[in-house]
């Protein structure tokens, strides 16, 4: 009596199948997973320009609010957003913060080190409108004023 060793040709063919699926489940898996980090980064770095604006009026202290924002010591919102790194020249913010009135501009009022903190994850600069108080990042396709479109009102 003979006996053999090895897989069948059939065997080896349907390793390869199965394989071959699960990598393709995975590769797609990872590149949603890209995607949506993006939309999660873009959506960070406007909610963290909004509280700038804004302030967070949960982070009391004394019954005085520790994070007031630049809203509430300019008595405006900003022009642009520069304004948030940089002292405007004019309005409201033109003087330094003055303790007494609680006025004046106190900022930075987000962090000067992230050179990108103006961009959504795709590179592009995102679209502030102090009047109609939105921020809007085009999104994936990176046109604006389409479906895909990410805002924030503040």
């Amino acid at each position: 009596m003979r006996r053999t060793q090895g897989f069948t040709l059939i065997e080896l063919l349907m390793v390869i199948l199965v394989v071959s699926v699960l990598a393709t489940i995975a590769v797609s898996v990872f590149v949603d997973f890209g995607h949506d980090a993006k939309i999660a980064i873009t959506k960070d770095r406007m909610n963290l320009i909004k509280l700038a604006i804004l302030g967070d009026s949960r982070l009391v202290s004394g019954g005085k609010y520790t994070k007031p924002g630049f809203l509430a010591h300019c008595l405006v919102v900003p022009a642009d957003l520069t304004e948030l790194t940089n002292q405007p020249g004019a309005g409201a913010c033109a003087s330094d913060y003055n303790p007494h009135t609680q006025q004046g501009w106190k900022g930075p009022y987000v962090s000067t080190s992230d050179a990108e903190i103006f961009n959504d994850a795709w590179g592009e600069a995102l679209i502030y409108d102090g009047t109609g108080r939105t921020i809007t990042s085009s999104g994936p396709d990176q046109s604006p004023s389409t479906s895909d479109d990410i805002v924030v009102s503040f």
